[in-house]
């Protein structure tokens, strides 16, 4: 906090409308040594007055405006100096010395910039921790795989090297984020921790999966309740990545072959609905065939309509505040 010894870590958790799972997490956190930021994207249900009420030790920016994943966190970063820093979506839970694991394993490996942990649901399954980054070999894999392997990383019972590792549940080393240039804003939302990952590993850092460290996390609370508009995010945020780091013909066919896998999956969906739910794998992301028809149209349709970014700009304009970042 401001005025006193800088901590070791700094604990960057961004909320909106979230507050049962923000006051969760935070109870999650125990007595840590760690300094606690939330930073409230403009929520209307209480979030900020239940957080200074239950959990004064934590500071909390109020902030007036909505903005994306990557602007919220820099804002956090920049407002802090620590020499690590743990970003938290707000639906996560932390372990009893999760935190201590993750710093240790920092500690004694220098070249590492990013630790990410093994992310699991509240029912104990596995979620996406760790991956591959795209190419065509990868993608080809995870498409006739139905997302199973290729691009999954998240493997094996012993920390290791990685292409990345989910943003939303990682420590992070503040020099090496800071050398590399925080977050790209020009992703709302999706996408950040890939585009990270390659401007770490172009100054020779690394990035690794710690899977004997574990966050429990609820998964997309926020953002559930708008399946279209995320889907379009996420395909906004994959047309910026695919631009930037592969050739348009590559990007062509990494594009078809996400459809190609998305496609299978209507499939899978389809006959997995007429199941009996206890016959059903645990794995599938959702047995909603609509979810994926919806990937399969921006794979193939391109993306043409609004996304979050969107969205927290229209909240933005109802409110007089600033546009979306």
């Amino acid at each position: 906090m401001p005025g006193d010894a800088v901590s070791k870590v700094v604990i960057s958790i961004v909320n909106t409308n979230a507050r049962e799972h923000l006051l969760a997490c935070l109870e999650s956190l125990g007595n840590t040594d760690a300094e606690i930021v939330v930073l409230d994207n403009a929520s209307d249900d209480g979030s900020v007055d239940a957080v200074r009420k239950r959990f004064p030790q934590a500071r909390v920016i109020a902030q007036p405006f909505r903005a994306g994943f990557g602007a919220n966190h820099n804002a956090v970063l920049r407002s802090t100096s620590s020499e690590y820093a743990l970003v938290l979506n707000e639906d996560t839970q932390v372990r009893p010395g999760t935190v201590e694991h993750l710093v240790g394993y920092l500690d004694a490996n220098p070249k590492v910039a990013v630790a990410g942990p093994l992310i699991r649901d509240f029912a104990g399954h596995e979620q996406g921790s760790a991956w591959q980054l795209m190419t065509i070999p990868v993608q080809l894999t995870w498409a006739l795989t139905l997302g199973r392997k290729g691009a999954v990383a998240s493997h094996g019972e012993k920390p290791k090297r990685v292409d990345a590792v989910a943003a939303g549940a990682t420590l992070y080393r503040r020099r090496a984020l800071e050398e590399a240039g925080l977050f790209d804003e020009a992703y709302f939302m999706f996408g950040e921790e890939a585009d990270l990952a390659r401007r770490l590993k172009r100054i020779g850092l690394e990035t690794h999966y710690v899977p004997t460290a574990e966050i429990l996390h609820h998964g997309q609370q926020t953002t559930a309740h708008v399946p279209e508009r995320q889907i379009n995010e996420f395909w906004r945020s994959l047309d910026i990545y695919l631009a930037r780091y592969h050739s348009p013909f590559s990007a062509r066919v990494l594009r078809w072959l996400t459809g190609l896998g998305y496609a299978l999956a209507v499939v899978a969906a389809g006959i997995g609905t007429r199941l009996p739910s206890r016959l059903r794998p645990v794995a599938a992301g959702s047995w909603n065939p609509r979810v994926y028809r919806l990937h399969v149209r921006n794979a193939f349709l391109g993306n043409r309509d609004p996304g979050l970014r969107e969205l927290a700009e229209d909240w933005n304009r109802s409110h007089g505040t600033r546009s979306a970042s």
